[in-house]
């Protein structure tokens, strides 16, 4: 709202008589107001809860977005002088293997989460749970629908899988690392995956629920890997998406936020921190972004499902390998 009051101010201002424009400083906020936050979230997440942030703390906070591995790509070219304050989602184990980029932070929030879903050291702060899922469309796939990740080495779905590069999406990554923990690796599974999606590969996350809905259309896409909240909203949304829990188990990450180290704003990304862990942010996760809080007394109804013991410090340790792995298979097409 402040913004968008300065940005009314400065067409008056510049508008009216040929007069000579305004001295725009005027309207940029004092530097101790002000906080810079990447996100890979979707709008549908991270503008309300950042709306609410501004008007309740009168700060003003300017939002880059992108997915999880490019932002942090981006830290760390900005390392030595970092633009970004606040880093506003990505997986913890994402998060974590990049951990020393980030400025330490516990909460006093964090009495009121589930203290199996906080990082022990501080160096990123819960914020939700989101499993990964298999989507499928109910319309073409009526016989023999896929049942769990093993499905997505079978040559009969080759070509037809809906993915996300997981050197953008986080959530793809964790996707990656879930299919090597839970899948015997007689063969390369990474490289089996990459060969079965036949050089498709979507550049973000949020396209895969899209891809699968619209191959009525094209017939090209009918399986995909995605959240659990995409898929739910896509759903109760009325497009032709079907989500299972994958019968092996799945991963059930947390996505976090994490104050980026040596930024000019760290007193504002903690005010953040506990403003999202608080309850009404936390339950407007839940009620309106089908996403599971991490705060206590809020969970969602239970569903069947299958929680895989996820290795999240092998996650974290194997990452760069596993990218680097993928650039490689990307370099072969």
């Amino acid at each position: 709202m402040k913004r968008l009051l300065v940005w009314v101010l400065c067409l008056l201002l510049t508008g009216c008589g040929g007069k000579q424009p305004a001295d725009w400083s005027a309207f940029i906020p004092e530097e101790e107001e002000r906080l810079v936050i990447y996100t890979s979230h979707p709008r549908s997440v991270y503008e309300p809860v950042i709306k609410e942030f501004e008007e309740r703390t009168g700060l003003w906070v300017q939002v880059e977005t992108g997915g999880t591995a490019e932002l942090l790509e981006r830290l760390e070219a900005e390392r030595d002088q970092p633009v970004c304050d606040l880093l506003f989602g990505g997986g913890a184990d994402s998060l974590t293997a990049r951990r020393e980029l980030f400025s330490p932070y516990i909460s006093p929030q964090a009495e009121y989460l589930d203290a199996a879903l906080c990082c022990g050291d501080g160096s990123w702060s819960a914020f939700s749970v989101v499993p990964v899922v298999l989507v499928y469309n109910p319309v073409l796939v009526r016989i023999n629908p896929p049942s769990g990740w093993a499905s997505l080495l079978d040559p009969v779905w080759r070509g037809r899988i809906a993915f996300a590069s997981p050197l953008v999406s986080g959530g793809s990554y964790t996707a990656l690392a879930t299919m090597k923990q839970v899948l015997p690796d007689e063969e390369n599974v990474l490289e089996a995956f990459y060969r079965n999606l036949d050089g498709r590969v979507l550049s973000e996350i949020s396209a895969v629920v899209d891809e699968v809905a619209g191959a009525v259309a094209d017939g090209s896409c009918t399986i995909g890997v995605t959240l659990e909240s995409s898929a739910l909203e896509a759903v109760e949304a009325g497009l032709d998406v079907a989500l299972l829990y994958p019968e092996e188990g799945t991963s059930v990450v947390v996505d976090g936020m994490a104050v980026i180290a040596g930024c000019t704003h760290e007193a504002n990304a903690r005010r953040f921190i506990d403003f999202a862990l608080g309850e009404d942010a936390q339950r407007h996760l839940a009620e309106k972004c089908w996403r599971r809080p991490v705060r206590s007394g809020l969970s969602p109804e239970e569903t069947e499902m299958t929680i895989l013991d996820y290795d999240l410090d092998r996650a974290a340790a194997e990452r760069d390998a596993i990218l680097q792995q993928w650039r490689e298979l990307e370099g072969q097409q």
